[in-house]
Formats: C-alpha cells, sequence, structure tokens
C-alpha cells in the first residue's frame, strides 16, 4: 500500500485543543465520563484527556463489526457496556470515525437505556459518505473524503494504529 498523509499530527493536536476547551465550558463543574470505543480511539482520547478539566472518568467498551480479514459487515458487537454505571451521569462518547454512523448510533441507544443526565458524541473524522441511520454525532474534528484511512490509532487488519499522522491508503 502507499500511504499520503491526509492530516498531520500537528492539525489534530490543534483541533483536539480547541475541543477540549469547548467540551470544558459545556462541562463547567460537571463530572464527565467519557466513555472510549476501543480500539481505533485511544489515540485521540490519549491526546484529548489531558486538555480535560476533572473530575473526569474514563471508560471503554470495544465494538466488532467486521469479520475478520473481511470488510464484510456482520452483526455489531458491544462490549463492556453492562459493566458501566452512567445512571444520571453525563456521558461523552468518543469515537475515531463516523462512517455510516451505524456503530456510534447502536452505541448511543444502549446508552440512553442506561439514563444518563446527558449524552454527547465526539468523533475524530466525520466521513462524506451514505450514512445508514439519521443519527449525527454532536461533534467531529474533521470532515473526511470517502476513502480509506489509518493511523493515528486507525488501524487496517490491527495493524498501522502507531502512525502519527492520519493517512489515505492507496493500493500501489
Amino acid at each position: 500500500m502507499k500511504f499520503k498523509v491526509l492530516i498531520p499530527k500537528k492539525e489534530i493536536l490543534s483541533k483536539i485543543k480547541k475541543v477540549a476547551k469547548e467540551l470544558n465550558r459545556e462541562y463547567k463543574n460537571k463530572e464527565i465520563v467519557l466513555v472510549m470505543i476501543m480500539k481505533s480511539s485511544i489515540r485521540f482520547v490519549s491526546d484529548l484527556i489531558p486538555h480535560l478539566k476533572d473530575p473526569l472518568i474514563v471508560e471503554y467498551i470495544g465494538c466488532t463489526s467486521f469479520k475478520k480479514n473481511s470488510l464484510d459487515r456482520k452483526k455489531l458487537v458491544i462490549s463492556n457496556l453492562k459493566n458501566l454505571n452512567l445512571k444520571d451521569k453525563h456521558v461523552l462518547l468518543v469515537d475515531d470515525i463516523f462512517d455510516s454512523g451505524v456503530t456510534l448510533s447502536a452505541v448511543a441507544d444502549q446508552i440512553i437505556k442506561k439514563n444518563p443526565a446527558s449524552l454527547k458524541t465526539l468523533v475524530l473524522l466525520y466521513k462524506k459518505s451514505k450514512k445508514e441511520t439519521a443519527f449525527l454525532p454532536d461533534k467531529f474534528l474533521f470532515e473526511v473524503e470517502d476513502n480509506f484511512v489509518l493511523g493515528y490509532g486507525l488501524d487496517y487488519k490491527e495493524n498501522y494504529r502507531g502512525l502519527k499522522h492520519i493517512y489515505t491508503a492507496e493500493k500501489k
């Protein structure tokens, strides 16, 4: 594969600081429970949390919607959500990319069933692609074309998460 830098890390960090300031204003004097969707959002969240004011609790869930070694969709499986106490909490749900909308929409629906005081969603990338749901994230850092992206936590078959920037990938 051939990689091309789409969004440099410096630009990502600049946007993270900006959104953190917004979130700190919105959640002033409130405890946030930040729920990250693993694994791809870990890099985003690890750069975001130093800019968020306490009190802040960080939790995680896992979501799988692809068959291993395939891009064909299968049923969405959400793990660890049942273990989270979110009743009357201010929840910030964070994901790496909003593509079809299926994952974030399904997770948000399940979190709402846990009766949080509030729920907001934040994604790193909003992909210009056909959506399979009317649900939209509350905030996103970057809008990108409908291309395959990786790096900065985003993967291809569990590889390339450690790349410094966000890249587009093309076959040679």
